[in-house]
């Protein structure tokens, strides 16, 4: 049963590209159908899309960076044809702007991956150290691109990041996922905080990029995340090391790779990706606004664009 739940949630996640597409569409007032090309063109060109000898397959999400590529080109693309193919515009703009911007996005795929790779073989390389020190450098290193447009799950993808690493990653996905619960609780609305809680921490990215502080809650967040995994012996695959407890992809694995009773390996994982990571995040929240004096509740503002 859970391993069927796992699954469902992974093809949802794969889906993130097409997802993508339409909200940043929306974002230009552009009508369902525009939406719904620039969403299939930023699916088929996000890399999650692949064509094997025996058929098409969904591989994690894509790389984030080449979605955003392929967006800004299919949304260009539309507002140039749009209103200027008269009755045809509803045959050809369906074929034109999918394909079209897909293509380019393919081509660029390759170099775009080679950035991601080199950052993951950065990550791999802390392998060959400490487990102890590899899993608090890997959760650390998570957290922080966590909330960048860098796609985590193709960085542990591309360097198949297993086993202890993948729960260590894993892990660093839920450090930044509760330093960003606790600095919006207090300063965004209810909608907002309920997203951060499901585990959407990207949504945060201009937030992070505006206030790099942050970035000294997320490495101590980290820290303790990454001693977290490698006390519980947390592990994963290269396919749930980058989405935390969201879905519960990460519990759910790694509790089909633990050994021992049941009810002791749940109650260890609701402390380890629950209740731990909240009480320290909470506690690194509040130690933090009284020795930083740039640090505060404030710089977590999330501003919602205006419809």
């Amino acid at each position: 049963m859970l391993e069927t739940v796992f699954q469902l949630v992974m093809i949802i996640q794969s889906f993130m590209a097409f997802i993508i597409g339409v909200l940043a569409a929306h974002q230009f007032k552009f009508n369902g159908a525009g939406s719904c090309m620039v969403g299939i063109a930023a699916m088929l060109g996000s890399g999650a899309v692949q064509f094997t000898a025996k058929g098409i397959v969904l591989k994690g999400i894509g790389d984030i960076i080449n979605i955003i590529l392929v967006v800004i080109i299919a949304c260009a693309i539309y507002m140039f044809l749009q209103g200027k193919l008269g009755s045809l515009e509803m045959i050809i703009l369906p074929v034109v702007i999918p394909v079209l911007s897909a293509l380019i996005g393919l081509l660029t795929l390759p170099y775009v991956q080679t950035i991601t790779k080199g950052l993951g073989h950065m990550v791999n390389s802390f392998t060959d150290l400490n487990p102890l020190i590899m899993s608090i450098l890997i959760s650390v290193t998570f957290s922080l691109l966590m909330v960048t447009p860098i796609s985590l799950v193709a960085i542990a993808t591309a360097i198949s990041l297993t086993g202890l690493g993948s729960g260590a990653a894993n892990m660093g996905i839920v450090a930044a996922c509760v330093t960003f619960i606790f600095g919006s609780i207090r300063v965004n609305s209810m909608g907002v905080n309920i997203v951060l809680l499901i585990g959407a921490a990207k949504m945060m990215i201009p937030v992070y990029l505006k206030h790099l502080i942050i970035a000294v809650p997320l490495t101590l967040n980290g820290i303790v995340s990454g001693v977290l995994a490698y006390a519980i012996g947390i592990k994963g695959t290269p396919l749930s090391a980058g989405f935390g407890y969201t879905g519960l992809v990460g519990p759910i694995n790694a509790f089909n790779r633990m050994s021992g009773d049941a009810t002791i390996i749940i109650i260890l994982l609701v402390f380890g990706y629950f209740v731990i990571p909240f009480v320290s995040a909470f506690i690194i929240h509040e130690i933090c606004k009284k020795l930083i004096p740039s640090y505060h509740d404030g710089i977590y503002k999330f501003e919602i664009p205006k419809q």
